[in-house]
């Protein structure tokens, strides 16, 4: 791996403090938006197979456009998780008087992304271990595929598989909040106790969402 990847994951001060030193460029951190689309692209493809699976075999062509479609939306939710984490923290950091142009809170937000890659990959090999084991029982009317349907989503919320994978996607974005907490100290201008609020409030009311959801209270 890069050193400069390396000393993001490990060493996030130091590493935005150089940068500082250089204009902001967001080629690197469109690259890694472009890694977690591909990663999103290719985790929705077991379920997408069960899908397609139960489809009856006139209705394959829908199931082939819903893959592409599903794939697609995944592809651009790395872009959009991007924009949307930039665009919060610039905001929730403008009431800690924040200064410092947008460009660079983006480039930093890019690069705090990196250990979402690393979640996204994980993630994906425990959705397929996850879901290529299940037996589709073969379905001829809608009332099968959504009784089939209201099962798989009581497993996927039940199993130790599914509630490990939702720990350890928590687990990468706390990593991405640490990195963020300096990319925002820097590019923003902040204290570091801004820092930590501007990035601890949006995130924090994430993963409350997220561990709601995994203990099934949602």
């Amino acid at each position: 791996m890069d050193t400069g990847f390396l000393r993001v994951l490990l060493d996030p001060g130091r590493f935005f403090e150089a940068r500082m030193q250089e204009k902001p460029s967001l080629k690197i951190p469109a690259l890694i938006a472009v890694v977690m689309g591909l990663i999103g692209a290719v985790s929705v493809i077991p379920m997408t197979d069960i899908t397609m699976a139960m489809l009856p075999a006139e209705m394959q062509g829908l199931g082939v456009l819903m893959t592409i479609i599903s794939a697609a939306f995944a592809f651009v939710g790395g872009f959009l998780a991007w924009v949307i984490y930039g665009f919060v923290f610039y905001l929730v950091s403008m009431i800690f008087k924040g200064q410092g142009d947008l460009e660079r809170t983006m480039e930093f937000t890019g690069y705090g992304l990196l250990p979402q890659v690393f979640g996204g990959i994980i993630g994906t090999y425990f959705s397929f271990q996850l879901l290529s084991g299940l037996n589709i029982p073969p379905m001829t009317n809608p009332e099968q595929m959504v009784e089939f349907s209201e099962n798989l989503v009581t497993i996927l919320s039940t199993d130790p598989l599914a509630q490990i994978a939702g720990i350890v996607s928590i687990f990468f974005v706390i990593w991405s909040a640490n990195i963020w907490v300096f990319g925002m100290k820097y590019a923003r201008n902040l204290s570091t106790r801004d820092a930590v609020l501007t990035v601890g409030i949006p995130v924090g009311l994430y993963i409350l969402y997220r561990l709601i959801t995994l203990a099934g209270w949602l």
